[in-house]
């Protein structure tokens, strides 16, 4: 690999990335790799467990029978955040009779319901404002091949209604049509609700539920996985230092010991994230226990209401206290809440949204109205209060980095469906090395590293951006042209504290912010790093990305 190109002006540094050396067989997570090898393409499920290989028969099975069908069943798959579902869909559809046709991939809980009616059914010219050209849905694009629901659970209950029919009629009417459209397509949806819960609980229309469940498959949580977890994570670190171009890393095995005892709330996902970021945070050959970082107090997987049946999902309703609670206890983060109360993110991001949920304000009553989220965030991403420094007399001074990624997805007409699912993926990278979530927005996010005391703040940030453009590489090769602009501003703020969590005061962050705009605003695939004149933290142990000598 070439080393990377840095052009250094006063005080922005530019770093222009090269593309990783990288293979689609050699991508993996949720325990799964997206390319077959040879044996075939049940091995990319990786995991040795009674468990997986359960999955692997059952997946054998479904595709075998459906070789030849006429139609194809609907397919459900169930288990927690971060266990493959998505890598699963994708290995029924091209394992299947349709591998050739398109793959369509929508998250439902990541697109605003105002959109998402839109987005799944099409609509006429004049449907609604700046509806100045037809556009087809995403199950018209799908004809011929396979559209994959996931977090169908969380469908609101008009779009429930319209999809039954759309199962039934094999047909879709778009917004400000009059007449409908045969589509041909397999559906496969995901949840890690319990939908049968959900339907007793009138969340979820019952005939839905039986339609969508012709085939059901429960993905095991990594914790049930026994030694898998060693596998799949001497697996990341192997591709990890490949993607990275870095010598090769081994576990001791007091990490084997640590990895084991942990209970992954966020399952292998989380996993991925973790090696990866020991990958780029250490020079050392042998991964230790202390490198990984995981929490010594978690000797116990976190309590998930379970149904009894045994099912995941809650068997009784999370109320708004709970939600308020345990996002307090984790000061607002919502990854680390979402994982105490047994929920996706994207699950408890609607939760949020539909309680009124913001840092700093007191609990609503049990039935509240949603409020309204402002047009610059997406929903269920609470955004900062403004901190008042005459309110705050204990700030102090800090270190900041602040990381902003804007994505810029290949077809403009699929934008919400293009980005949200990148954008879960950049945000889990930002926090896995120790940031923030400062704000969302339908086309990026940025992330603040340092307003908790940390260990190189900077150092971390421009990490986590060499992780983000890592992605986004992969997702490009995939074929799903994904492109990000990457802008750093490091400087000391100002940091108070409201309602427990801290922030940067109002001034400086207007400041910031304007940096952060004028940093993205050149093109993709390189990462602009102002740092006030101070200089640019070099990642140490990546030689592709040190500057020249004399930068």
């Amino acid at each position: 690999m070439k080393p990377a190109d840095w052009h250094r002006g006063t005080d922005v540094t530019t770093l222009s990335l090269p593309r990783v050396g990288y293979s689609r067989a050699s991508e993996s997570a949720g325990g799964a790799t997206t390319g077959a090898p040879a044996s075939g393409p049940m091995t990319v499920l990786l995991g040795e467990s009674p468990e997986i290989a359960a999955v692997r028969e059952t997946v054998e099975r479904l595709v075998a029978r459906q070789a030849d069908a006429r139609r194809l069943s609907p397919i459900l798959l169930e288990g927690e955040t971060g266990v493959g579902k998505g890598l699963v869909a994708r290995l029924i559809h091209r394992a299947g009779p349709r591998g050739n046709g398109p793959f369509v991939d929508i998250n439902c809980a990541a697109i605003p319901e105002t959109l998402l009616e839109a987005e799944l059914f099409g609509f006429e010219r004049g449907a609604f404002t700046d509806a100045r050209q037809p556009k087809p849905g995403l199950f018209q694009t799908a004809h011929g091949g396979t559209i994959f629901l996931d977090e169908v659970g969380l469908l609101p209950d008009t779009l429930q209604a319209k999809l039954l029919k759309v199962i039934e009629e094999r047909a879709v009417r778009r917004l400000g049509g009059t007449r409908s459209e045969a589509v041909d397509v397999s559906i496969v949806t995901a949840t890690n609700e319990n939908l049968e819960a959900a339907m007793h609980a009138r969340r979820f229309r019952e005939d839905l539920y039986h339609r969508l469940a012709v085939l059901t498959l429960r993905l095991p949580p990594l914790r049930e996985r026994g030694e898998d977890v060693c596998l799949l994570a001497t697996h990341f670190l192997a591709r990890a230092c490949a993607d990275y171009d870095m010598p090769s890393k081994t576990l001791a095995p007091d990490a084997r010991a640590a990895l084991l005892a942990y209970p992954w709330p966020g399952n292998v996902r989380e996993l991925s994230n973790v090696i990866e970021r020991v990958v780029l945070l250490s020079d050392a050959p042998l991964v230790t226990a202390d490198m990984l970082g995981l929490p010594r107090t978690a000797g116990a997987a976190p309590s998930r209401r379970t149904a009894p049946d045994g099912r995941a999902g809650p068997a009784a309703p999370i109320e708004a206290g709970d939600i308020l609670e345990a996002l307090r206890r984790t000061n607002w983060n919502v990854c680390q809440a979402a994982a105490t109360l047994g929920i996706s993110r994207n699950t408890l991001r609607y939760r949020m949204e539909k309680y009124g949920l913001r840092p700093g304000e007191p609990a609503p009553p049990p039935i509240a109205p949603a409020v309204s989220v402002p047009p610059t965030a997406s929903p269920g991403s609470p955004s900062l209060p403004e901190v008042s420094s005459a309110a705050e007399p204990q700030s102090t001074r800090r270190r900041i980095a602040l990381l902003r990624v804007v994505l810029v997805p290949a077809d403009a007409e699929r934008l919400p469906v293009e980005c949200a699912r990148h954008l879960q993926v950049f945000a889990d990278k930002a926090l896995s090395f120790g940031g923030r979530i400062e704000e969302t927005s339908p086309t990026g996010i940025v992330a603040a590293f340092g307003l908790e005391p940390i260990e190189d703040a900077p150092r971390r940030a421009v990490l986590a951006a060499v992780a983000i453009q890592n992605a986004a590489d992969r997702s490009t090769r995939c074929s799903e042209g994904c492109l990000v602009k990457v802008g750093i501003h490091i400087g000391h703020h100002t940091v108070g504290r409201t309602g427990g969590a801290p922030a940067i005061l109002p001034d400086a962050r207007r400041a910031a912010w304007r940096m952060l705009d004028h940093l993205v605003a050149g093109e993709p695939g390189q990462i602009l790093i102002e740092s006030g004149g101070r200089g640019v933290p070099r990642p140490a142990g990546l030689e592709s990305l040190q500057p020249p000598a004399g930068a």
